[in-house]
């Protein structure tokens, strides 16, 4: 039986291709969109599905998992992710008619292959639509109850309640829930906030300024703001608020050469050009050839002609690289702050991740050499992991003594959520940021 271009499954195909480790998930779903060829109406719901399946899957497992006769019961995988998705829409999404979410799950189920699970679906969501009013989410403050009711898994929670403590994570888990804003940096050479604004309100964007970071605005009820003609005329690029903080506090000067060691898609290369007022050099370096192609690509959009960016091997040097005035150093890392916009993350095993803060010290010892006397150098992640962040900090002040920490000035709007000493900063959600994410500051003694 052929498989129809429907919402429902261009959600669960994208489902199993990231289920299969296929590729992030905006990646994969935005591919999928283009092979069904699904119109704008088609391709939000599947959008609010696939999303929504990621963000909830532990909480779905348990709502469904509550209406098996054998709870424990192993199911095909397909045939799971199918449930999930249809699930996701009876809970969760109002303007789905129960009925056609249930009849849409019973036809996928054949046209993924698996007809003999029909009755089994069928029966499973009928029993959801009955009893989930009679179906009460764990309301305890421990680890398994928060997983289910935040589906953040039972590990990840308990490290962290270890790592940074129960008021912490207590937080941070609501942080969590739903869309992440869209956070936009305006390309001050080419515009201003008012002036992108009115342009963004003729087709129905709001654009929101930033207190105290200069630049930096939220867009509102925009669609896909990279198809907008301010975007592609390089008005503005989409960075988070806690990329912009990351550039803002390297502070580079116009006239100076920076480096950016880790640096695709690019996102901190253009706001540092854009800081320089596009004098001086930015050099941007990328282990692959297409990600230095995605950087050249925003800098001539961007009109930023300061930037040149080049294929380099951070693990194994710079030896071809002259000194920088300043050094940004954001390293490859675990991705656990940016949970909102990656929803798969939250379920990457933390074992998996145990050999990232050996990379990411040499890396950031490398970085180092690049740093003149009297430089600078930041060290920066997008996760929430003290091996990662402060563990490697800590190691690298101990061994390299030809640096001192510098203090991070935090702008009014933002609290720093860590414990740590005022040369790093743990940013989070709930404490003025967007995105988790970590910085440490550093002085190349002169």
């Amino acid at each position: 039986m052929s498989r129809k271009h429907t919402a429902r499954n261009a959600a669960v195909e994208a489902l199993i291709q990231v289920e299969e480790n296929e590729g992030y998930s905006n990646i994969v779903l935005d591919k999928t969109l283009r092979e069904y060829g699904l119109d704008q109406r088609d391709s939000g719901l599947a959008s609010t599905i696939f999303y929504g399946v990621l963000e909830k899957r532990l909480t779905l497992d348990f709502y469904l998992r509550s209406c098996l006769k054998e709870p424990h019961k192993k199911i095909q995988d397909t045939v799971f992710l199918i449930l999930r998705a249809a699930a996701y829409q009876l809970l969760y999404l109002d303007k789905v008619p129960p009925s056609a979410a249930v009849n849409e799950a019973v036809e996928s189920v054949k046209e993924f292959g698996f007809p003999f699970a029909a009755g089994f679906v069928n029966g499973v969501l009928r029993g959801l639509l009955r009893k989930r009013e009679e179906i009460s989410l764990p309301s305890g403050a421990d680890a398994k109850s928060l997983s289910i009711r935040y589906s953040i898994p039972e590990e990840l929670i308990c490290f962290w309640q270890k790592s940074y403590g129960d008021n912490f994570v207590k937080k941070l888990l609501p942080a969590f829930e739903g869309p992440a804003p869209c956070y936009i940096r305006i390309n001050s050479l080419k515009t201003s906030f008012p002036e992108l604004r009115r342009m963004l309100s003729e087709t129905g964007g709001d654009l929101e300024e930033c207190p105290k970071v200069p630049h930096c605005a939220i867009l509102n009820h925009c669609g896909a703001p990279a198809e907008t003609v301010p975007f592609q005329n390089g008005l503005f690029h989409i960075q988070d608020l806690s990329a912009q903080l990351v550039c803002q506090w390297l502070a580079p000067l116009p006239g100076e050469h920076v480096c950016d060691c880790c640096a695709a898609p690019g996102g901190k290369t253009f706001t540092l050009a854009q800081l320089m007022g596009n004098r001086g050099k930015v050099t941007s370096f990328d282990l692959y050839k297409g990600r230095v192609g995605l950087i050249r690509q925003g800098a001539e959009r961007l009109g930023l002609s300061s930037i040149e960016a080049g294929v380099n091997d951070a693990l194994k040097g710079f030896s071809k690289t002259e000194p920088a005035h300043r050094v940004l150093c954001d390293v490859p890392c675990s991705g656990y702050g940016v949970i909102r916009r990656k929803p798969e993350i939250r379920y990457k095993k933390l074992q998996d991740t145990a050999g990232l803060p050996e990379i990411q010290y040499q890396i950031l010892k490398n970085a180092a050499s690049l740093v003149r006397p009297g430089g600078t150098l930041l060290y920066s992640t997008c996760t929430l992991n003290p091996s990662e962040n402060e563990q490697v900090a800590d190691r690298f002040l101990k061994d390299n003594n030809g640096f001192q920490p510098m203090k991070i000035n935090l702008p009014g709007t933002v609290e720093n959520a860590g414990m740590g000493p005022d040369h790093m900063v743990t940013l989070t959600p709930f404490s003025g940021a967007s995105d988790g994410f970590f910085a440490a500051l550093f002085r190349r003694i002169p």
